[in-house]
């Protein structure tokens, strides 16, 4: 296994763990769905043994319109007895389900680990892949610095479903054209080892768990295609729909020259049902109940201090709401740390272009030795700090 390193890997390094990096159009693509829960913690499984129709969506990015197919993945959780059966009988049966909630908040866990210096390395015959190295119970550790408990069966779990879950993101085409290629059709993590536990109890097992990010994450690192979010926020943030609406901010008013806007930025305008559509979150068999859970999602961004304020406008067919307009104005808090991640990614750039010699867009990885990793987080930090002085 290669343990190349390359500039790209480390400029994905980030000492600030109050940060995590987003992947704008992968992270802004309803990847999970946010299935209705019972009574319990763990949302309903579908029937045993039981075939689940792929989930099919579009969704807008940027100017454009993309479509997400998600395929199912399986898994295998014990039967529960049923009458006359033994409960010792630990008979097996599968399901099959898509990424949800618990999904979500472990892969950016993951993301965030990934982030910590010398986590990556390049693999493959031409060194364009990208792996991550980390233990379950990192996850667990991390999980609980921010409030968050799975056990490490729980854990293993998500992220087998994110290793099974098959997902094609297209571009959908424009004017009656033919259908445009696959932008990405692949699982979450293509490849996914866990070693087998091999110390009693466990105590040191899963040391050498890794994973591969898909070729859509990875072309991003390559590329310097992310740009640094607060990861304190997205964990805080009880709701997924909310999670989802913060990285939609964060795409929005990335995009903006907040330095030529001295009266303000405009608010988002969103409506429900474009949350709704555009965030994989579940309906619920009353419209009253699907408007609540997103007016919640809404209101705990103004609660985190994400969104300064939000006016809604409802409209409304005798008694019944139909749809409710949300005016979102973000907070200085919020545009503060847009900056800063703007500043970061400017700072990328910079110090990827004075290593290549060249202002052209990265098209491969360019290796580098461990010294000049050093190096490379010396001419980042100067340059942030020159940007933070300005």
């Amino acid at each position: 296994m290669s343990k190349a390193n390359a500039v790209q890997l480390t400029l994905f390094e980030m000492e600030d763990r109050s940060q995590s990096h987003m992947i704008a159009l992968y992270d802004t693509a309803p990847r999970f769905v946010f299935v209705s829960k019972g009574r319990g913690t763990e949302p309903e499984l579908p029937a045993a043994n039981a075939f689940v129709q792929s989930v099919h969506k579009e969704f807008p990015f940027k100017d454009a319109l993309f479509s997400l197919t998600l395929q199912p993945a399986r898994i295998y959780r014990p039967a529960k007895p049923g009458p006359g059966e033994d409960p010792a009988d630990k008979r097996m049966v599968e399901y099959e389900v898509f990424p949800s909630e618990r999904e979500q908040i472990v892969e950016q866990v993951v993301r965030r680990l990934a982030m910590d210096r010398s986590r990556l390395s390049l693999m493959g015959d031409k060194q364009d892949r990208v792996r991550v190295h980390f233990s379950l119970y990192e996850i667990r550790r991390e999980l609980r610095a921010v409030n968050r408990t799975m056990d490490t069966a729980e854990i293993r779990e998500a992220l087998e479903i994110l290793a099974r879950t098959r997902m094609i993101i297209s571009k959908v085409p424009e004017n009656g054209r033919k259908s445009a290629r696959p932008v990405l059709e692949s699982s979450v993590f293509p490849t996914l080892y866990i070693r087998p536990r091999t110390g009693e109890g466990g105590e040191d097992d899963e040391n050498d768990t890794y994973l591969e990010f898909n070729a859509l994450v990875a072309s991003a690192i390559r590329n310097l295609e992310f740009k640094p979010i607060s990861y304190q926020w997205i964990m805080r943030l009880k709701s997924p729909v909310a999670r989802w609406l913060y990285n939609r901010l964060s795409i929005e008013y990335g995009d903006l020259d907040l330095t030529r806007m001295p009266d303000g930025v405009p608010p988002m305008i969103l409506s429900a049902d474009d949350i709704i559509n555009n965030s994989g979150m579940n309906e619920w068999s009353r419209r009253r109940d699907t408007l609540r859970t997103v007016t919640l999602a809404v209101d705990s961004l103004v609660e985190e201090g994400i969104l300064d304020h939000v006016e809604k406008t409802v409209s409304k067919d005798g008694r019944r709401i139909n749809d409710i307009e949300y005016i979102m104005m973000p907070s200085r808090k919020f545009l503060d740390q847009v900056r800063r991640g703007n500043d970061v990614q400017e700072a990328n750039a910079a110090t990827y272009r004075a290593l290549a010699g060249s202002d052209e867009r990265p098209r491969e990885f360019l290796p580098i030795t461990p010294g000049q990793s050093v190096e490379i987080r010396r001419r980042r930090g100067n340059l942030l700090g020159a940007q933070g002085e300005g």
